[in-house]
């Protein structure tokens, strides 16, 4: 009884090591579980913003193609009573913040090229924020206009007056 416990102990260890080995990369990973950026040499993975910047967006980026934020922990928007984001089937794709002071304006933040971009707004305060308005950046504006309960329009222009717009979820606290 012993030797027969023994070998059908030796051949479910030995059945449980013959697994094939995985053939995902790493950059199959990130894309499978929506991680933003990409991954170097040496499967190190390549860093990824997490702090906006007031500045045109990348040299080869198209303004027009908005990547989902992702880790935006390290984004100042300032002093806020409230914010907003703006979301496409889930992804979301701008988030806003301003304080309740309406002589004061806020501010948002949009990843275009893997860098998240610092946009302003006009003084308003978060009832401006929360009705919708324009952000701008160096470059390019993003025009929020509300369309429904918790729906909105986000048209994105470029420095030559180029528009798209993208039809989402507009949800604010």
């Amino acid at each position: 009884m012993n030797k027969i416990l023994i070998v059908a102990t030796a051949l479910l260890v030995a059945g449980c090591s013959q697994e094939p080995a995985s053939t995902e990369t790493a950059d199959d990973f990130a894309s499978r579980v929506g991680a933003p950026g990409s991954v170097s040499e040496g499967g190190v993975p390549a860093p990824v913003e997490t702090t906006a910047v007031k500045a045109a967006p990348p040299a080869n980026a198209d303004v027009f193609q908005l990547e989902k934020l992702g880790n935006i922990g390290g984004v100042d928007l300032g002093p806020r009573a409230g914010g907003c984001t703006f979301s496409v089937e889930g992804q979301e794709m701008l988030i806003a913040a301003a304080p309740a002071d309406r002589a004061l304006p806020g501010k948002a933040t949009v990843r275009i090229g893997g860098q998240l971009l610092l946009l302003d707004a006009p003084p308003g305060g978060i009832e401006q924020v929360r009705s919708g308005t324009t952000f701008t950046g160096e470059g390019f504006s993003a025009l929020v206009t509300r369309t429904g309960p918790d729906r909105a329009s986000l048209t994105i222009a470029d420095a030559a007056g180029t528009q798209k717009a993208f039809a989402g979820n507009w949800v604010c606290s």
